[in-house]
C-alpha cells in the first residue's frame, strides 16, 4: 500500500523535447509523478512496473503524432479538453488506449488541460519500460549528437544508423532494450473514449452511502475503471491492485487524511478503508493481475524462442 497527498508533490517541467513520451509536450507542459518504480522503492524492469502521473497542459502545449504502444495507456480527463480523431477527451471522459492500437495525431489546441495518466504492461506481456530508464537512454541519444527530438519525433543526423526520422518513443525505447521495438496486434481497431457523466450512480451491496459508475473492463487482461460516490459518513473499502485518485471531497483513509488529489496504490490482496466526512468522489484505475502479467509474459517468451 502507498498514499501520497499529490498537491505536496514537485510539479516538473516536460516541455525539454526528450522524456518518456519522447518530446510530446512543448512550453507550458508539466505535471506531478505520483507513483512510477523509485516512488514505490522496486525494479524499474519488473514485469508490473507501471506509471502513474497527472498532467497539466497550457493552450497548444500537448500535442502526440499517430502512433501507438507496445503498453497500454489510460488517461482521465479532470479539466479542459483533448482532441484525437476518434473524438474529443474533455471533462470526466476518459480515454483507452491499449497496446498496438493506434491513435493521434492528439493536441490541446484552445484549452488548458489537466489529466490523470497511467501507463502499465498489457496483454502481450512485453511490459512496461521505467520513465527513469527511458530518460537516462533519452540524454545518451542527445549527448551522442546522434539526432535531435522534435514534435514527438526522432530525427537522426546524416550518417547515423536508423531510419532518418522515427517515432520518439520507439528510438528512446530500442536504445534501453538494444532492440528492435515490435508491436502486438491490437485487439481493439481504435482507442475507446468513455464520458463518466452519462453513466448513472448505482448502489454498491453492502455499503451504504457508496454508490458506483462502473465505467467498463478492457482487454484480456480485465483491467477496470470506475467512480465512487461515498456520502457523509459513509466507509468504503478499497481493493483490487490499482490506483483510486480522490476526485473530490475528504475524510480518512487508512491511518491518515484523504482529501481532493489523494491517490491510494493498492497491490493484490490488499485493502484498504475511506470514511467520508463530506461527499467525495474517487475514481480507480485498475491494473492486471499478476499472475495474468506472468502467464502472458511466459507465453509470450517461448513464442519467441
Amino acid at each position: 500500500m502507498k498514499i501520497v497527498q499529490v498537491d505536496e508533490m514537485p510539479v516538473k517541467s516536460k516541455g525539454d523535447g526528450s522524456g518518456h513520451a519522447g518530446g510530446r509536450g512543448g512550453p507550458g507542459h508539466s505535471g506531478r509523478e505520483i507513483f512510477d518504480p523509485t516512488v514505490l522503492g522496486r525494479d524499474g524492469t519488473r514485469p508490473d512496473s507501471f506509471y502513474f502521473g497527472i498532467s497539466y497542459a497550457g493552450p497548444g502545449a500537448f500535442m502526440t503524432p499517430r502512433h501507438h504502444h507496445n503498453f497500454d495507456q489510460m488517461r482521465y480527463m479532470i479539466k479542459g479538453t483533448w482532441h484525437d480523431p476518434a473524438g474529443v477527451l474533455e471533462d470526466g471522459c476518459l480515454g483507452v488506449f491499449p497496446e498496438g492500437t493506434w491513435y493521434g495525431p492528439q493536441d490541446n489546441p484552445d484549452d488548458e488541460g489537466t489529466v490523470l495518466v497511467i501507463q502499465f504492461g498489457g496483454a502481450s506481456g512485453a511490459g512496461y519500460v521505467d520513465k527513469n530508464l527511458m530518460r537516462k537512454a533519452a540524454a545518451e541519444l542527445k549527448t551522442r549528437n546522434a539526432g535531435v527530438f522534435e514534435d514527438g519525433l526522432y530525427k537522426r543526423n546524416p550518417g547515423i544508423d536508423g531510419p532518418p526520422v522515427q517515432d520518439a518513443y520507439e528510438a528512446i525505447w530500442e536504445a534501453v532494450k538494444q532492440r528492435p521495438i515490435t508491436y502486438p496486434q491490437a485487439q481493439y481497431p481504435t482507442p475507446i473514449f468513455v464520458d463518466s457523466k452519462a453513466f448513472p450512480w448505482m448502489p454498491v451491496d453492502g455499503m451504504p452511502g457508496v454508490d458506483q459508475k462502473a465505467l467498463g473492463t478492457f482487454t484480456s487482461c480485465q483491467y477496470s475503471v470506475a467512480r465512487y460516490q461515498l456520502a457523509a459518513g459513509a466507509r468504503f473499502v478499497a481493493k483490487g491492485r490499482g490506483v483510486y485518485f480522490v476526485l473530490s471531497g475528504s475524510g480518512t483513509l487508512a491511518d491518515g487524511p484523504f482529501r481532493k488529489e489523494t491517490a491510494l496504490y493498492l497491490e493484490e490482496g490488499e485493502d484498504a478503508w475511506f470514511e467520508a466526512t463530506e461527499i467525495s468522489d474517487i475514481l480507480y484505475l485498475g491494473l492486471p493481475r499478476l499472475s495474468l502479467i506472468g502467464e502472458l509474459a511466459e507465453l509470450s517468451n517461448s513464442a519467441g524462442e
